[in-house]
């Protein structure tokens, strides 16, 4: 799900500007219009950011920018400590799996102290790509409770903690989970980001991509996000 940004950045074009779809049940659960261009009722919703963060999860703190533009939100993500791990590309996708188990060990008490930590949301997914968009490397993230500040050191050495600052990304956002999304969906929901993104003028770091998966895979209502970065 990583390869079809890169060829994304390359080929996608600056289009005529784009009618809103104003008013609907995608902007009240995405988050933003979509373009009358874009709309697809046979998506599913996503769940909406006010049924996860604070009514299940503590989720990174965020304040939504208001967008009158359509085709994607924005966010403006305050700092905050992250769990780290990257992830080893010469196993293919078989190294995502034990990435998140890195993680979750640090959470359940693979730490210093072997503290039981709470999850949170969003699990995050960088993928860094050099000048000809090659994809180089790809790590795995966890939010640190904010009443963590000072969180114990993991135990393994494939996992850290950092420092965030606080940061301005553009999303989109995909009823499904990361796991059942097609590599079809991801090019396309990659291709309307940036071809929105480039339609507004809007500036963002293309070396760097970011998908954010914010409810539990077997949920009934899902919430996946593709987004890049001020």
């Amino acid at each position: 799900m990583k390869i079809f940004v890169a060829l994304c950045l390359l080929t996608v074009a600056v289009t005529s500007p784009i009618e809103l779809n104003a008013g609907s049940a995608w902007s009240d659960a995405a988050g933003y219009e979509e373009c009358t261009d874009w709309v697809d009722p046979a998506k599913p919703l996503p769940a909406a950011i006010k049924d996860i963060c604070g009514a299940k999860l503590e989720c990174a703190g965020f304040t939504d920018v208001v967008n009158s533009n359509c085709g994607y939100g924005e966010r403006n993500i305050k700092a905050g400590k992250w769990v780290g791990t990257d992830i080893d590309l010469s196993q293919g996708y078989s190294d995502y799996n034990k990435a998140f188990q890195r993680l979750f060990g640090y959470i359940t008490g693979d730490n210093a102290d072997g503290a039981k930590i709470a999850m949170t949301a969003p699990v995050i997914y960088k993928s860094y790509y050099d000048s000809s968009y090659k994809l180089q490397k790809v790590t795995m993230h966890f939010f640190v409770p904010s009443a963590l500040t000072n969180p114990p050191a993991p135990t393994s050495n494939k996992v850290y903690l950092e420092d965030w600052d606080a940061a301005t990304v553009y999303y989109r956002a995909i009823g499904k989970s990361t796991m059942n999304i097609s590599t079809k969906e991801w090019e396309q929901e990659a291709m309307d980001l940036v071809t929105a993104l480039n339609n507004d003028g809007v500036s963002f770091y293309s070396s760097m991509s970011i998908v954010g998966g914010f409810t539990e895979p077997w949920g009934p209502k899902q919430r996946t996000e593709i987004m890049f970065s001020a």
